[in-house]
């Protein structure tokens, strides 16, 4: 059995409240034990924060929890907020997976180092 990588833009997210946004991740992860997502832009501290505690909630035998990181600057200046007015993408990348198949994360300023195995 692979693994399964599925790319999220950014426009699938960007008009979803924090908890539709949450609920969106965690149905995704949830539906295969195989799947790592990776978004298109940095979750804000206060959506991973969400995350996770749906997530702790939501932990039993058939599902172990999750891992995220982010990296990319989810930053509020004026030349970020003007990028987002024109149209701009926003920058950054997040990356879940389900704690059983995901096995480290490494986060570096500018990278994510993925370690994945069962």
């Amino acid at each position: 059995m692979g693994i399964e990588i599925q790319f999220i833009a950014s426009d699938k997210l960007r008009d979803k409240t924090p908890p539709q946004k949450v609920q969106f991740i965690l149905d995704h992860i949830k539906k295969s034990k195989n799947r790592i997502l990776v978004i298109e832009g940095s979750l804000s501290s206060s959506d991973e924060k969400e995350l996770i505690s749906k997530t702790m909630a939501a932990i039993d035998k058939s599902f172990p929890g999750i891992e995220v990181a982010s990296v990319g600057e989810q930053s509020s200046t004026l030349k970020t907020q003007l990028i987002k007015l024109l149209g701009g993408k926003p920058s950054g990348l997040t990356v879940v997976g389900p704690s059983s198949l995901v096995k480290q994360i490494k986060k570096d300023p500018d990278k994510l180092s993925l370690l994945t195995g069962k």
